[in-house]
């Protein structure tokens, strides 16, 4: 009876050995596991806010560069909402989302990947342009030099100076196109605007009133502004008469028409064209209604050219 004891006592402590075994081993891969996932999450964690630091240096970059952030920033918010929804999740959780954090990392990569081409084309862009620049500031600086030597010199230049100018007058118009484009910058100006009144014998004279019955024609008289930025061209300029009502004079007979400005479309009253070359320039426009008298009240002139409104006057008939 004693040896069959010490037997059963003997077997019992082998099963429970071997139930304790296999519990800690349980439990050493439960941890192991547990371990694993901690770290896969940290590691998704880590890349996540790496993705980040490169979307702000791409977006700070392409700014800088004048290009479209529209699609990084877009980006950006995204992601930034993924990093808070990730920080909610468990390591228990992250089975269950590692396939889909794996897949959005993948396209903020690509989307990384394919900005930089674009940065890549930017900076190449931005380095001739700058290169561009710079030749061209040299080349008007040595022709704005030119062009004060020959304006000091006396009236006895030759016709090989002024052949001379004329080439480094079209330097500089080529120079001012490849530059750029015509924008406000480039715009023509008035620097004053006076009108005349003429009669029907053809005299001129400037009043603060005219006499409609004496106001045959209207003599618009303006200067146009040096601007080393205009294209130099034959250039038209649009005369706008407006009567006392605001409406504007026309007559398609005296050679009113339509244009645009900002995209709409205006009657204009009469239009003449000039030869500018960058220089101030001295017009005269005259206006003929054709035998058609004024009524009393106040006029308004407005001046368009190229697209911009360039100058105003007016004038009141009694």
């Amino acid at each position: 009876a004693l040896k069959a004891g010490l037997v059963v006592m003997t077997l019992l402590a082998a099963i429970l050995g071997y139930m304790l075994f296999q519990s800690k081993e349980t439990v050493t891969n439960q941890q192991e596991v547990i371990s694993t996932k901690v770290m896969e999450l940290a590691q998704v964690r880590t890349k996540l806010d790496s993705i980040t630091v490169q979307l702000d240096t791409q977006i700070a970059e392409v700014q800088k560069l004048g290009g479209d952030v529209t699609e990084l920033q877009k980006a950006k918010v995204e992601l930034e909402q993924d990093k808070k929804d990730l920080k909610k999740k468990s390591a228990s959780e992250l089975t269950s989302v590692k396939s889909k954090y794996e897949v959005k990392i993948r396209n903020y990569e690509s989307l990384l990947t394919a900005k930089e081409s674009e940065l890549v084309k930017l900076r190449e862009e931005n380095t001739v342009l700058a290169s561009t620049n710079n030749t061209l500031t040299s080349t008007n600086t040595t022709l704005n030099d030119e062009n004060s030597n020959l304006k000091t010199q006396t009236q006895g230049l030759t016709k090989s100076v002024e052949v001379v100018k004329a080439q480094n007058e079209e330097t500089a118009a080529k120079n001012k196109v490849l530059s750029d484009k015509v924008t406000k910058a480039a715009a023509l100006r008035t620097e004053y605007v006076k009108i005349l009144g003429v009669n029907a014998k053809g005299k001129e004279s400037e009043e603060k009133k005219y006499k409609a019955k004496k106001l045959a024609k209207i003599k618009v008289v303006f200067q146009l502004a040096k601007n080393d930025l205009t294209v130099q061209e034959r250039k038209t300029v649009f005369i706008r008469v407006l009567d006392p009502d605001g409406s504007t004079i026309f007559d398609a007979a005296t050679g009113s028409g339509n244009f645009t400005y900002n995209g709409q479309d205006l009657a204009y009253t009469t239009r003449g064209d000039v030869n500018y070359d960058n220089e101030n320039l001295y017009v005269e426009m005259v206006y003929n209604r054709g035998g058609t008298a004024y009524r009393e009240g106040k006029y308004v002139i407005e001046l368009y050219a190229e697209g911009f409104k360039i100058g105003t006057g007016g004038f009141e008939v009694k």
